[in-house]
């Protein structure tokens, strides 16, 4: 497994990781260089999540800290899917590769990632949402955000529409304090 340049003490107190969008810091979020327009700046920050998820994954993170909770602060959540499939496909033909990645990256992402659902890039078809939150394979994956006081947040509907009902209770409650396992402890 390669080396892991993380510091001293990392995972020690059991907070997640936060990675936010557009923290590529001196570096073009395309790897064509900087974008010269806004909406291709914005469209393309879900090429830097996914970058990040699979080097995560790849260079075996998950590996040396089991228990490590990542979540990717409004990275849209509509790519992931297919991202998953495509990371898990060729996973599957060059796994010889990472021998220490004992299962799928989706089964990984699945555990160890979690998104925010503002701003929600998902089309305006409820029937089409609720098929992309199907696709997610989980009801643990996503976190209650406003994204307020943004121009591109959704609005004052808590949920986006289209996600089935039976997941907003996990969504605004549920998910965050499994994620943020210090909210659930009594302050004495």
């Amino acid at each position: 497994m390669p080396a892991l340049s993380l510091p001293a003490g990392f995972g020690k107190h059991g907070l997640p990781l936060g990675i936010h969008a557009g923290s590529s810091y001196r570096h073009p979020v395309t790897s064509l260089g900087w974008p010269s327009w806004y909406v291709e700046d914005y469209a393309a920050q879900s090429q830097g999540f996914q970058s990040q998820l699979a080097s995560l994954v790849c260079e075996g993170v998950f590996v040396k800290y089991p228990k490590l909770k990542v979540v990717l602060l409004e990275s849209g959540v509509t790519w992931l899917p297919a991202f998953l499939w495509r990371l898990s496909k060729f996973w599957r033909g060059v796994r010889l590769e990472v021998p220490w990645l004992d299962r799928s990256p989706a089964e990984i992402v699945r555990d160890h990632f979690r998104l925010t659902i503002q701003p929600f890039d998902g089309p305006d078809d409820p029937a089409a949402v609720a098929k992309l939150i199907d696709h997610l394979q989980s009801d643990d994956i996503l976190l209650f955000s406003s994204d307020f006081p943004h121009w591109q947040f959704d609005g004052d509907d808590v949920m986006p529409m289209g996600i089935p009902e039976k997941l907003h209770g996990k969504i605004r409650r549920d998910n965050a304090l499994a994620t943020y396992s210090r909210l659930a402890e009594q302050v004495a």
